[in-house]
């Protein structure tokens, strides 16, 4: 792909979010999130695809902001806390990146960053996870996202993250 193309999909991927995000507001005030959400990801998205027409949309999912994806979720697990993680005091943020599929399971996985001893009882939870389709023209379509898993141990003096966790932010 051109670099002007690339440039120009990022761009249109800023725009898609703001309008998301602009759009939720909207929607809290109207008491009417899931419609909206589903409305502007069908308007821009479609327009999206349209603009990139030389990019097959089959081959690549939608990205969508995490807040986005956390309002779809059905079905949620909890990740267990390991044992050998609690033992050695280790605590901190998992980041992973997910692809949920057209029925709304997660398809693909893998971490993007966080404590080694925390990263594997966040994929097998994050795996069970159960989302609402994402809707495209009336249609469930690929879509992708991020997930932060955080694990923070108890009591009343609240411990520093470990140093390889992900940034707070």
């Amino acid at each position: 792909m051109p670099s002007s193309m690339l440039e120009i999909t990022e761009v249109y991927m800023l725009l898609i979010r703001l309008r998301v995000a602009l759009c939720i507001a909207g929607c809290f005030i109207a008491s009417s999130t899931a419609f909206c959400t589903n409305r502007i990801l069908t308007s821009s998205l479609l327009s999206e695809s349209r603009m990139l027409g030389d990019v097959p949309s089959a081959a690549r999912p939608l990205t969508i902001p995490q807040d986005i994806a956390v309002g779809m979720l059905i079905y949620k697990v909890t990740p267990e806390y390991p044992v050998i993680a609690k033992a050695t005091r280790v605590s901190g943020i998992v980041i992973l990146q997910a692809t949920i599929s057209k029925t709304g399971e997660i398809s693909d996985l893998r971490v993007v960053c966080g404590p080694a001893l925390l990263q594997q009882a966040s994929l097998e939870a994050v795996r069970q996870w159960k989302y609402r389709p994402y809707l495209l023209n009336g249609k469930p379509v690929e879509v992708e996202t991020t997930i932060r898993i955080t694990f923070t141990l108890g009591g009343k003096k609240k411990m520093k993250f470990s140093k390889d966790s992900c940034p707070a932010e």
